[in-house]
């Protein structure tokens, strides 16, 4: 840049001193032609290193595409006597980005790129082309000349990203550490184990002639999936959701009226446990290695659970209608009866947790997390009885309130 402002200089001053009227002075001669063709030599000199410098910032700084990191110049007839170079093709490093691929392959500033996977490499623009026509991660064989010898390497190529920009750290001590990757996201079938306290909803159970603790209250396990993503600084947001359904069932010996006599009938009742729940999750990571994040964070969302009581009875096969006989009799004698109670009840909840996750592959994660859901509901149970919604008195107390754990894997980081 230099060379074109000094042209341009030149140009200006002789460009005036054309402009400027006859004065009384010693004739000096100028050579038009020469100062032209030296100012157009200057301007191309100086459009060659803009050039090469575009080039040597797309080889060190551009993260798309498979990169050697190296900057390249083309060699000149200096460089070829200099080096004691014999060959009339390759191109000249004039540096190399620190841990990049061409150095962790063992090549250095002044090495001479002779061959690129097979191919003699003829100018730069040449081995820039073949270099992007291959994918990251590919290796390739580099041979180079390096103090008059000719030595082989495989390289690996890969993306470029400055060091101090994505993996170092200044802490507020000043020193520098090393910044790991929180990872991308991910999805994955999610089993926890749910402790909610449902000894009330058990009792009650029991008083209709259930077994005792007709539902664990120790927990049970429920299934769900999720997934989340990164959405800057180490923040992930995502959704996840669950659900669990259980059922039992117990012999009742009903009593009744028939015909004006107390009469019993053994009846089948089934109570079934259905609950589920979701939401929108927030966490914030923490990266301790490349293989190893933690998280803190929260679910917001809603859920519900119902309970369906069921009694049924049929007093056995039909016998044979005989018409001679009270018909009103045979109606009494033989009957159908079906009983059904539904309990419903809505919940908002949130839940606070925290994750630990061990990276196995890069599309596979080990993932553990704890948390507690807390539910509030503003109504109570909606109670069903036989179809007809009735009121809820006295009605068993119950919560979601309870721990959650995690333990399967996670498709992603």
């Amino acid at each position: 840049m230099k060379k074109i402002l000094i042209s341009i200089v030149v140009a200006f001053l002789f460009m005036a001193n054309l402009s400027t009227e006859e004065v009384e002075s010693p004739k000096v001669e100028i050579d038009i032609d020469e100062i032209m063709e030296e100012s157009m030599q200057e301007v191309e000199e100086a459009m060659k290193e803009v050039e090469k410098s575009k080039i040597m910032l797309d080889m060190s700084y551009s993260t798309k595409g498979p990169k050697m990191g190296v900057y390249l110049s083309d060699l000149d007839f200096q460089d070829i006597y200099e080096m004691h170079y014999d060959y009339n093709y390759g191109v000249l490093i004039t540096g190399v980005t620190e841990d990049g691929p061409a150095q962790k392959a063992g090549m250095m500033k002044g090495d001479i790129v002779m061959e690129f996977d097979g191919l003699k490499v003829k100018f730069e623009d040449h081995l820039v082309r073949l270099i992007r026509s291959h994918q990251i991660g590919d290796q390739v064989t580099v041979k180079f000349f390096r103090d008059e010898n000719i030595y082989e390497t495989v390289l690996t190529l890969d993306t470029l990203t400055p060091k101090d920009k994505d993996e170092i750290e200044i802490t507020t001590t000043g020193k520098k550490k090393k910044r790991y990757s929180v990872g991308f996201g991910g999805g994955s079938w999610i089993p926890i184990w749910y402790t909610p306290d449902i000894a009330e909803i058990n009792s009650f159970l029991e008083d209709m002639e259930f077994k005792e603790e007709a539902f664990s209250e120790d927990g049970f396990l429920i299934h769900g999936g999720g997934g989340k993503g990164n959405i800057g600084k180490g923040w992930f947001l995502g959704g996840m959701g669950a659900g669990y359904y259980n059922k039992e069932s117990t012999k009742h010996i009903w009593v009744h009226h028939k015909n004006g006599e107390i009469d019993t009938t053994r009846v089948t009742r089934k109570a079934k446990y259905n609950l589920g729940f979701g939401g929108v999750t927030l966490d914030k990571r923490f990266a301790f290695s490349n293989k190893i994040v933690s998280s803190l964070g929260f679910m917001i969302g809603w859920g519900g659970t119902d309970f369906k009581i069921t009694q049924k009875d049929k007093n056995g096969d039909l016998p044979n209608f005989v018409f001679n006989d009270e018909v009103s009799n045979q109606f009494d004698e033989y009957y159908d009866y079906k009983s059904k109670l539904t309990m419903k009840k809505d919940f908002f909840l949130f839940q606070p947790k925290i994750m630990l996750m061990y990276r196995i592959l890069d599309w596979l994660a080990f993932r553990a997390e704890a948390g507690y859901l807390i539910s509030y509901s503003s109504k109570g149970w909606k109670i069903k009885w036989n179809g007809e919604s009735v009121k809820a008195e006295e009605s068993p107390e119950y919560s979601m309130d309870g721990l959650t754990l995690s333990i399967g894997p996670w498709f992603g980081f």
